[in-house]
């Protein structure tokens, strides 16, 4: 057992959806979750939305957030200059970040992401601990380990940005732990799994030493997918890198709103979203329990049938005429039809809805067959609540099945909350990952003509030297253990400064030239403090990294001091 703190709380910041887990160090399986309620609906998650006043202070999160402001509970000219989020987590996937980026809220104003994140974060932990403490009283915050999710695929600088918003939200950097979406539901499936099924024989009670198995994650923005194989001792070691991209169940939503558009036309669903709100959100929450429904192809397909707002159909009338005598004259006349306020789709057409994104998934798990690491995986484990989609599953059967075994466990929704619990618990449990990049820092050699441009060459110290040289620690798809640590002693060039950055840098390429190359990019930097020295004196820095787990730690040592800077990075 890796932790010490009496529990340890998972936060799922998902994409549609979020939750929080907890379970005590000694009864790590008995994994407590949260039960929100919306009407008559009882949920483990709640919509990731949050609500904010004009002062950008908090009102509301989750279920009460959508309905307080799609449901007129503010008066409309009050609401108007509310800050209302949903669905924000995609704003980190292929984004440039920085401290300052700004996220548009459903109307269209702007606020800093970090502060939105950290004003959901806090919430859930804010919820999170109440609920601690009903169970036991007098827990404190000091008494939790915590496990914040993120997606493998995302950039370094989204999981840092992540780091930096939970710890605005009042979550110390020693009491957090980042946990790879997937990897939390691999720990999941073996873990949890391997307990609750020994009496059953199921699949995943005969893991056995050796075996590779696959894990795909579909949430609501990410596919994530990553292939583990077990060791002698019951631990896993990754196979190949996390791989994915955003092919998760909102790429549907947004090609359902793109036929809305098609159908009715782009000004009809605008004004409906801009007027009518609530009637918005209905349409959207009637086509996500359709979409959860639908069948693959069979004898006896029927019609899928959506309700329509009266908003929705007397802007129809203003803009198009008639609803019926509009799709007649649509390119839908023989799929689509209405029937009062209903709105009927052909089975056939609604699938194709979902094409797009399976395709690519499919595209994608495709070319990682391919490798012949994975010439010997036969269990492929589907989790996250769009594999609980029929088409998606029948999609990954029908390419990947025959000898491989295909498993969609109980609870998959569940699958990277319970399992960040779990991850919590035994940090080691991975032991061996995959570098999803190569690593190193900027270095200034001597100047060597015969390697070095002309545009690089600076004069130091009375030495001519090259700036911007990469100084590679690591390689891309090195696979490196728990803990691995590799180091290098540099000359500190001016010793006439006060402080040296010490900056860290990655590289999509395994050996990069320069730190300015188009592959590069800045992690973070450490600022060492430097003592005063002699006339002639010279002064030795020894940079380090390590590799633990899901976080890297960058360490700048003053080799006459003995003092020691770092920073933990997540990657």
């Amino acid at each position: 057992m890796d932790v010490t703190k009496l529990f340890v709380a998972a936060i799922d910041f998902g994409t549609t959806y979020s939750g929080f887990a907890f379970a005590t160090r000694d009864e790590k399986v008995s994994i407590y979750t949260c039960e929100w309620k919306d009407s008559d609906l009882t949920s483990s998650k709640t919509p990731t939305s949050v609500l904010l006043d004009k002062q950008k202070k908090f009102v509301a999160f989750g279920y009460e957030a959508d309905n307080k402001y799609t449901q007129s509970v503010i008066p409309d000219e009050k609401m108007k200059d509310f800050y209302y989020f949903r669905r924000f987590k995609m704003r980190l996937h292929n984004e440039i970040l920085s401290l300052d980026t700004e996220i548009e809220e459903e109307c269209g104003k702007k606020m800093k992401a970090l502060d939105v994140f950290c004003i959901s974060i806090k919430y859930l932990k804010e919820q999170m601990m109440q609920k601690l403490q009903s169970r036991l009283m007098g827990t404190k915050e000091d008494d939790v380990q915590f496990v914040l999710t993120v997606p493998a695929i995302w950039a370094d600088q989204a999981k840092f940005f992540m780091r930096k918003a939970a710890k605005k939200a009042g979550i110390e950097n020693n009491q957090l732990t980042l946990a790879l979406e997937p990897e939390a539901a691999s720990i999941y499936c073996h873990e949890l799994r391997l307990e609750v099924d020994k009496k059953e024989n199921k699949f995943l009670q005969t893991i056995k030493s050796g075996m590779k198995f696959m894990v795909i994650d579909l949430g609501g923005g990410t596919a994530d997918i990553t292939v583990h194989q077990q060791q002698k001792d019951k631990t896993l070691e990754e196979v190949i890198p996390p791989s994915g991209g955003p092919w998760g169940g909102t790429a549907v939503d947004k090609t359902f709103l793109d036929f809305m558009i098609d159908l009715f036309g782009a000004d009809v669903i605008k004004r409906l979203k801009d007027e009518e709100l609530e009637d918005y959100f209905h349409l959207l929450h009637d086509f996500e329990i359709k979409k959860r429904s639908i069948k693959p192809k069979g004898s006896d397909d029927k019609d899928i049938v959506m309700q329509m707002d009266a908003s929705l159909m007397e802007l129809i009338k203003e803009c198009r005429g008639g609803i019926s005598s509009h799709i007649k004259k649509s390119k839908y006349k023989d799929s689509v039809s209405t029937e009062g306020q209903k709105l009927h789709i052909k089975a056939d057409l609604f699938r194709t809805l979902f094409k797009s994104t399976i395709d690519k998934l499919i595209q994608h798990l495709s070319k990682i067959f391919e490798k012949r690491e994975l010439s010997d995986l036969k269990n492929v484990i589907m989790v996250g609540g769009f594999s609980e989609c029929e088409l998606v599953q029948m999609a990954v059967r029908n390419e990947f099945g025959g000898d491989r075994k295909i498993i969609i466990p109980d609870e998959s929704g569940l699958a990277v909350l319970k399992g960040a619990v779990l991850f919590g618990h035994q940090k080691k449990k991975i032991t061996k990952r995959i570098l999803p990049k190569t690593y190193g820092i900027q270095s200034w050699p001597e100047w060597d003509p015969d390697i070095h441009p002309e545009t690089k060459k600076i004069r130091m110290g009375g030495t001519d030297r090259c700036k911007d040289v990469f100084f590679k620690f690591a390689s891309i798809n090195d696979k490196v253990e728990d803990g691995h640590t590799s180091s290098q002693i540099f000359q500190a060039l001016n010793p006439n400064e006060k402080t040296l950055e010490c900056a860290i840098y990655t590289s999509t390429d395994p050996n990069p030239r320069y730190v300015t190359d188009p592959t590069c990019q800045r992690l973070g930097n450490l600022i060492v403090d430097l003592p005063k020295l002699k006339e002639g004196e010279t002064l030795e820095i020894e940079e380090t990294l390590v590799f633990g787990g899901t976080e890297l730690l960058f360490r700048a040592k003053n080799l006459k001091t003995g003092r020691v800077f770092e920073i933990q990075l997540d990657f």
